[in-house]
């Protein structure tokens, strides 16, 4: 239905101390349904909170009618030009319906969406009965994106079936090579037109689950979602709109602890699999619920469950999860056929992924500690929950009882999380002194500092990070880069200097209404280095640049048309760290020693081109697809082989031995499993080791 734009997948969220704060304002009657007034506080909380909003008149509401078609519809394979046309009228209608008047747009474009969505799942099945012979003439060119919206069903029609054929010689030239490769005579004698049939057979089934998931997300709160965000995300690209149970999601990623039935969850034939139950927790304690159960239905206490068949994870996740103590009910069908319903109790449950833990890698005979944090997480609200500063000082702690001659603090695709969270945590590495500065729409600067002159570790530091390093990771990153406390290896940052705040928007509504509106999170503040510099559109650039994956993709801040503008404060007064590590020894022996072959300019000349590959118009034969697939492998291989390694490290865990509960054992295994292969992390220990041996030269 909609393509979420990468980075909320991930979570690149920055939030100040406090849940929610509503600064003095005071209730109110708002006349019209949820959804008007839902959006009429929006409107005011963006003017009064927003760090600097944007006039909300005839022009900007033109841009967003045409962000939300496009959030609606971004394939142009859904809508007809006729419908486009009917919704012109309201295109400069949607600051008054921001202002106070009545929703009407949404009203027509879900009820148009819908009504679509029925007419295409009606001519699905017309869509594979053409011929499936391709042509090598070149003539037959697939497009990923459309130009314009289709004139009329047909040519809506031919859109679709245009990439429908393009995934059938997709699955049809895999099949061919699955056969020819095979040693079993009833695949190895399969003919090249039972071959297509099956993956015509494929395909069918997957459009088939696609058009199911649109009609299965039809739901009016959700789709309203999609227009508040078209709005909200005008402002800038951090601002956003959230349902109260996507609320719920935000708070549990924080936080790292959510309430749920204790299993892993995965995807079988359209149908949500429970493939893990972590013992101790709800499922496990009923004895009713067994890995391999498929999910069949969702209910909440006693009301009718709902079918989730075709449901994506996440959107099973966000049934199934819910407050603590309330009752969740599973239609589960077993892996004997039979159906059974199971009534469950929620309780509270850690996210393991979300938590610091620490490995050590032995590299030229030292130690070196290697503190993986996936998050800078925080419990609001909870004096006993985890917070990420203290569980660093503990693996700190843990590794220096271990002896190790280094420190890694590994940042990679570390998305954010609490301001205060990230200058606690700076603490641990540096004297008392100012970590970050902040600066609101009053244009007033403010300081956080650590007032703290203990130190948790003083020995050699690095830090690692990627482009998905983001918000709180660059504040961490730019202290210890700025105090020239440590040294900073990755690619150049995400670029994320802004800070958000939720408000709670049901402060707005009606008292007699006992709908919930939902949050709003608004960037109300942006931030500096102690230089004064801003991370924004520009982002961390690192002491030593080892090239990522995706950097070359328009992933980053600076990538976003709505991102706002970099500037700059007045310099903090700080001391540098006197141990300061020779970073032109470090990079010299980067380029003579690690990258003799100049393997890493490659990496970036492959990646660019991968990166302009999906957008690109493709010929519809198979010599000119296993020529693309051939290329594409190529370049992959060799960047992927560049940042994986065919030998294990000496990496292992220090993790709590005595744990019994399988999804943290699980989970400390991958993380350990990983860096036994990560060449990032193998640079990355040679280079500190170099800087550990000058030290020790210098000192002696």
């Amino acid at each position: 239905m909609t393509k979420k734009i990468w980075y909320k997948t991930l979570g690149v969220y920055l939030c100040l101390n406090g849940m929610f704060l509503i600064l003095g304002l005071s209730s109110f009657e708002v006349p019209g349904d949820k959804y008007d007034q839902t959006l009429h506080a929006i409107g005011k909380m963006l003017i009064i909170q927003h760090y600097s909003p944007k006039k909300m008149d005839d022009t900007l509401s033109a841009i967003v009618y045409t962000d939300y078609l496009t959030a609606m519809d971004a394939d142009k394979n859904i809508f007809l030009q006729a419908d486009i046309d009917a919704f012109d009228q309201y295109k400069l209608k949607i600051d008054d319906e921001v202002n106070g008047a009545p929703i009407e747009l949404f009203y027509q474009v879900i009820a148009r969406y819908k009504s679509r969505i029925d007419e295409l799942k009606k001519e699905s099945s017309d869509w594979f009965k053409g011929s499936f012979v391709f042509r090598e003439d070149g003539s037959e060119v697939y497009y990923p994106e459309n130009n314009s919206y289709p004139a009329n069903a047909k040519d809506r029609s031919k859109s679709w079936i245009s990439r429908i054929r393009y995934n059938v010689l997709e699955n049809f030239v895999e099949g061919k090579d699955a056969r020819d490769l095979s040693k079993i005579d009833s695949l190895k004698n399969k003919t090249n037109e039972t071959v297509l049939k099956e993956a015509i057979e494929v395909v069918r089934k997957q459009y088939t689950k696609i058009l199911e998931q649109y009609a299965n997300q039809n739901n009016n709160d959700e789709l309203f979602s999609i227009y508040a965000n078209a709005i909200v995300n005008r402002m800038d690209p951090h601002s956003d709109y959230f349902l109260p149970i996507e609320k719920r999601s935000w708070n549990e990623r924080i936080s790292g602890k959510f309430y749920g039935i204790g299993a892993t969850i995965g995807e079988e034939n359209g149908y949500l699999k429970l493939t893990t139950i972590a013992e101790g927790g709800p499922a496990w304690k009923s004895g009713e619920v067994d890995a391999g159960d498929l999910v069949l239905k969702v209910g909440q206490g006693d009301a009718k469950p709902v079918d989730i068949a075709g449901f994506t994870i996440t959107d099973g996740v966000k049934l199934i999860r819910g407050e603590n103590q309330t009752v969740v009910s599973l239609t589960l069908k077993k892996m004997d056929g039979t159906i059974k319903v199971v009534k469950l109790i929620r309780e509270e449950l850690k996210i393991e992924e979300t938590f610091a833990r620490s490995n050590i890698l032995k590299v030229d005979g030292k130690k070196i500690g290697i503190i993986n944090l996936p998050k800078f997480y925080y419990n609001f609200g909870d004096a006993n929950g985890r917070s990420c500063s203290e569980d660093v000082a503990r693996e700190l702690e843990r590794l220096k009882a271990d002896t190790v001659d280094g420190v890694i603090v590994d940042l990679r695709s570390n998305g954010g999380g609490s301001l205060q969270e990230v200058v606690n945590m700076v603490g641990l590495f540096i004297p008392e002194g100012p970590v970050v500065q902040v600066k609101g729409k009053t244009g007033r600067p403010g300081l956080y500092l650590d007032r703290d002159s203990k130190i948790s570790y003083n020995g050699p530091l690095v830090v690692m990070m990627n482009e998905f390093s983001a918000s709180a990771s660059e504040i961490f990153a730019a202290a210890i880069q700025d105090y020239r406390r440590g040294l900073i290896i990755g690619s150049g940052s995400y670029g994320k200097g802004t800070v958000q705040r939720p408000y709670d928007l049901n402060h707005f509504k009606n008292k007699t209404d006992s709908f919930d509106l939902g949050n709003i999170h608004i960037t109300m503040q942006k931030y500096y280095r102690v230089t004064g510099s801003s991370v924004q559109l520009k982002g961390v650039t690192p002491d030593i640049r080892l090239n990522g994956y995706y950097e070359n993709h328009k992933v980053k801040e600076k990538d976003q048309e709505t991102a706002l503008p970099w500037d700059e404060l007045s310099k903090q007064q700080y001391i540098t760290w006197p141990d300061v590590p020779e970073l032109m020894i470090m990079k010299d022996h980067f380029h003579k020693t690690i990258d003799t072959v100049g393997q890493f300019a490659k990496f970036d000349e492959n990646a660019k081109w991968l990166a302009n590959q999906n957008d690109l118009p493709k010929t519809v034969s198979e010599k000119a697809y296993r020529e693309l697939v051939k290329n594409i492998k190529e370049k992959s291989s060799f960047n992927r082989n560049l940042m994986r390694m065919d030998s294990d490290l000496d990496v292992y865990g220090i993790y709590d031995g005595a744990t019994k509960d399988l999804i943290k054992i699980d989970r400390n295994n991958r993380v350990t499993n990983y860096y036994k292969r990560d060449r990032y992390l193998a640079i990355t220990g040679e280079l500190m080791s170099k800087w550990i041996d000058k030290a020790a030269m210098t000192s002696n």
